[in-house]
């Protein structure tokens, strides 16, 4: 999901979710996204990264922020260290290699969301914080696909007692329509002026104003 709340890409398991049903869905896309959110993100570098050892999808320094040093770590840590990424608000003049045409930035880093940040065991996972990247500290919000599964865990009942060619037929419906419904509510916002911070670029995708 994109912060904003469209749903992009959407996988149906068979069996308990892990990172390489996130993977799979990650690698159909045309372009990676540049910043991943996710509630194992470690698990997912390992994953992904181990699943394509000739393009290394995440990179530098394995995802995170910055490298692994003890003085790094210990900024981390401390709330101290402050890692920018400029391409997030403007394209970069010069473009990257097989860069993400939004940005033109090959970077890819994978970052916990807020509420799962705390819960990791490797001491480098404190390179993978939100709040360590000024351009998404407050703005982003991370959790978007838990709120989007919670409101649609009423559908459980009935979407579970389906065959499993219908329940997918439905699901996408259902996620389609919510989509639509998302996409008016910008573009009416957008009409009324409602936020100002928000704006279509020359695709007609929604963003923040800021990072046109």
């Amino acid at each position: 999901m994109c912060p904003c709340g469209i749903v992009n890409s959407v996988k149906f398991n068979l069996r308990a979710e892990s990172p390489r049903d996130y993977a799979d869905m990650l690698l159909s896309f045309k372009h990676l996204p540049n910043v991943l959110i996710y509630d194992f993100a470690r698990g997912l570098v390992t994953h992904t990264n181990l699943r394509e050892p000739e393009t290394i999808p995440f990179r530098p320094h394995e995802g995170r922020l910055a490298e692994a040093t003890p003085t790094n770590l210990k900024s981390a840590e401390k709330g101290e260290l402050e890692i920018n990424l400029p391409w997030l608000k403007l394209k970069k003049e010069h473009a990257d290699i097989n860069a993400h045409p939004s940005t033109v930035s090959s970077d890819h880093f994978a970052l916990y969301d807020i509420f799962h940040e705390g819960n990791t065991k490797d001491p480098k996972d404190c390179l993978r914080k939100i709040g360590l990247v000024p351009e998404l500290r407050g703005w982003v919000n991370s959790q978007t696909a838990e709120q989007f599964s919670s409101k649609m865990r009423k559908n459980n009942y009935f979407m579970n007692m389906m065959s499993p060619g219908s329940h997918v037929f439905l699901m996408r419906s259902v996620i389609h329509h919510h989509n639509v419904m998302v996409n008016k509510k910008i573009l009416t916002d957008l009409r009324n002026n409602v936020s100002e911070d928000i704006a279509l670029d020359q695709t007609g995708k929604a963003i923040m104003g800021a990072y046109r």
